[in-house]
């Protein structure tokens, strides 16, 4: 098992990582500033991840998620969704923020800079943080 100067807070989740990886997309292909990227992030995940959403009409949701699908930022549909500050909560302060900066952001890098897909790379990544809690910290499988 692979060494790391820290460990996570907490089990890194597939809805970690796509978050992740939706806020390189973010960046890198629209071209959005961080904080922005990192609501995008944040809405992409959740809307593919969820099963229903309240407060929305069917056909709401059906557009968020054919959008979210399609990686589209032509027109801010995620900000009532999700924000910069949301992103932090959710995603960094969950797993600690030095595994975050440290670990997790940068092997999500490397991995989108060696083109590989999120499909790719979601459970291997993941497998070896894990691996990294405590007994009563490990991950309820998905």
């Amino acid at each position: 098992m692979a060494q790391y100067a820290v460990k996570p807070f907490a089990n890194i989740r597939r809805f970690d990582i796509f978050a992740e990886w939706s806020r390189l997309t973010a960046r890198e292909k629209h071209h959005l500033p961080e904080a922005k990227a990192r609501a995008y992030g944040l809405a992409v995940a959740k809307v593919v991840a969820a099963r229903k959403f309240s407060g929305y009409e069917p056909h709401q949701v059906r557009d968020m998620k054919q959008r979210a699908r399609r990686q589209d930022s032509s027109e801010p549909w995620w900000e009532p969704l999700a924000s910069d500050e949301e992103f932090e909560r959710k995603i960094v302060r969950r797993m600690g923020e030095p595994f975050y900066k440290e670990v997790f952001q940068p092997a999500i890098r490397q991995a989108w800079d060696a083109g590989k897909d999120y499909e790719e790379i979601r459970d291997l990544m993941r497998a070896p943080w894990n691996a990294l809690l405590e007994p009563e910290q490990a991950p309820i499988a998905e």
